[in-house]
C-alpha cells in the first residue's frame, strides 16, 4: 500500500508545517481550504481522495490558532 502524496500527522506539526500542507491540497485541487471545508460538510468532497486528511488539516489549524473555524 502506498502513501498518499499528502500523509502526515498533524499531532507532530506546527502551525507553519501545516499551513504548508493546506496549502499543498489547495493547489492540488485548485480550491481553497475553506471552500474544500464547505464542499465536505455538504458531502460534496467525495472526488478528493484525501478529503479525511484535509479535513484533520483544518481542524489542527483552527486548534493552533485557537479558533473556532477556519479562516
Amino acid at each position: 500500500m502506498s502513501t498518499p502524496d499528502f500523509y502526515i500527522d498533524e499531532r507532530d506539526m506546527t502551525l507553519e508545517e501545516v499551513k504548508e500542507a493546506l496549502t499543498g491540497y489547495e493547489h492540488k485541487y485548485g480550491m481553497t481550504s475553506n471552500e474544500f471545508y464547505e464542499k465536505w460538510k455538504k458531502g460534496e468532497a467525495y472526488f478528493v481522495a484525501e478529503s479525511v486528511d484535509w479535513t484533520g488539516l483544518l481542524e489542527a489549524y483552527r486548534a493552533l490558532n485557537g479558533q473556532n473555524h477556519v479562516q
